[in-house]
C-alpha cells in the first residue's frame, strides 16, 4: 500500500481507522473492580480466591434456613462465583452481607426480575458513595446479576422506567 499519493499528500486508509474506532467501543469496554467496600468500609476483595485472573468480592448471604458466603467475579459482565459454603438456587433472592462486620448491603432500587428483586450496591471507596459504586441484583441468575455502575442503573431507570 502506499503512503503518498501522486500529489505528494499523505494517505490515511480510512477502513483501518473505522476498525480500530470499532475495537475501543466504549460498550465494549469491560472494567475490574478492584477494590470493593462494605456500607462500614470493610474491604471485600478477596485476593485468596481468583476468578479468571482476578480477586474476587466476597459476600455472605441468608435466605430463611439457608446461610452461606460467595466470592463474585469483579469483572463487569461476567456471572461466574465461587460458593465457598452453603448453596445458592437460581430464581432466589438472598439477602447480601459484609463477610467481615455482618452488615447488610444498601439497597439502590428494585429489580425487575421479581417483585421483591434488589440492585444492592456496593461501594467502590471506604465511605460510601453512589455515584462511585457498583450495583447488582441479589436474584441468582438474573440478568442484572453482573455489576454495574449504580449511575448506570440509575440513569437507566429515568430512561425506561426499569432496570
Amino acid at each position: 500500500m502506499e503512503r503518498f499519493g501522486k500529489d505528494g499528500k499523505l494517505i490515511i486508509p480510512l477502513m483501518q481507522r473505522k476498525e480500530v474506532a470499532k475495537q475501543t467501543d466504549e460498550r465494549e469496554v469491560r472494567y475490574v473492580v478492584t477494590e470493593a467496600y462494605c456500607p462500614n468500609g470493610c474491604n471485600i476483595i478477596n485476593e485468596e480466591n481468583k476468578i479468571n485472573g482476578f480477586a474476587g468480592i466476597s459476600l455472605k448471604y441468608k435466605r430463611p434456613g439457608i446461610e452461606g458466603e460467595l466470592v463474585l467475579s469483579a469483572i463487569q459482565g461476567d456471572f461466574e462465583k465461587i460458593i465457598l459454603s452453603g448453596n445458592l438456587e437460581e430464581g432466589v433472592k438472598d439477602e447480601l452481607y459484609c463477610p467481615h462486620c455482618g452488615v447488610m448491603f444498601k439497597k439502590l432500587v428494585n429489580c425487575s426480575c421479581k417483585p421483591d428483586a434488589d440492585m444492592v450496591v456496593i461501594g467502590l471507596t471506604p465511605k460510601l458513595d453512589y455515584n462511585n459504586a457498583i450495583s447488582f441484583c441479589n436474584v441468582t441468575g438474573c440478568h442484572n446479576g453482573t455489576t454495574i455502575k449504580s449511575g448506570d442503573v440509575i440513569r437507566h431507570l429515568k430512561l425506561w422506567g426499569k432496570v
